[in-house]
């Protein structure tokens, strides 16, 4: 708020004319705009700022061209680098393609089998009339009559000449003790009276169960039903 200059009163802030002597009312200076400084007092701002240099940005050197961009006969063309990105796609088509041809191979080698025996299966069925052959067994005969030309001992046991019926006892208790399952071929271990050493006999399933020893030693058994 202001004074009139004319006659001193005092003017409301938007008076054009004094009301008291009807002067003109000059008007009021324009207030500068203060900027607090460090120690509070407002400090007018200057009408013009500084202005900043103008930025000239530099000249910069052409971009290079990356390895992928490059032109194959450049010196910065990497062809490893190019191709980075399709070695996992290769991989795994690498790996379908190999799991296909196991599984073809399995398929394969499956059908030939199959097949091979099913041919054999009907070669064998033309060849035996479609029944399958009977294989029967012709067991030797069982005799009581004892071996010719040999010594008997008992009903169940005969040696030959160059022995005793002790050693043909002694075999016939070994031959007894296997029981009457008996392979065609087989062995017998007694102890010999005369020297009281092991003896070994081979015997062998005939009409009687023919065991020899070394010496050309033979003990007869009668084969049991």
């Amino acid at each position: 708020m202001q004074d009139c200059e004319a006659c001193g009163e005092r003017l409301p802030a938007d008076a054009v004319r004094c009301p008291g002597c009807g002067a003109a009312v000059a008007p009021a200076p324009e207030a500068s705009v203060g900027v607090p400084t460090r120690f509070g007092s407002d400090q007018a701002q200057p009408d013009t700022w500084p202005t900043q240099p103008e930025f000239d940005p530099p000249e910069h050197e052409p971009m290079q061209p990356s390895a992928r961009e490059a032109e194959p006969d450049s010196p910065d063309f990497d062809p490893d680098e190019s191709s980075h990105f399709q070695v996992g796609y290769a991989s795994r088509r690498t790996i379908k393609n190999n799991v296909a041809l196991v599984a073809i191979a399995v398929a394969l080698v499956a059908a030939v089998s199959s097949l091979a025996w099913l041919i054999g299966q009907t070669v064998g069925s033309r060849s035996n009339g479609g029944t399958q052959p009977t294989v029967s067994a012709s067991p030797t005969v069982l005799s009581t009559t004892p071996p010719r030309g040999s010594v008997v001992c008992t009903t169940e046991v005969t040696r030959s000449d160059n022995t005793t019926c002790v050693v043909a006892t002694r075999v016939l208790s070994a031959v007894r003790r296997l029981g009457t399952d008996l392979p065609s071929t087989f062995r017998v271990t007694i102890e010999s009276p005369q020297t009281n050493k092991n003896v070994t006999f081979v015997c062998r399933i005939k009409s009687w169960i023919v065991c020899s020893a070394k010496d050309d030693v033979v003990v007869n058994v009668m084969r049991q039903a």
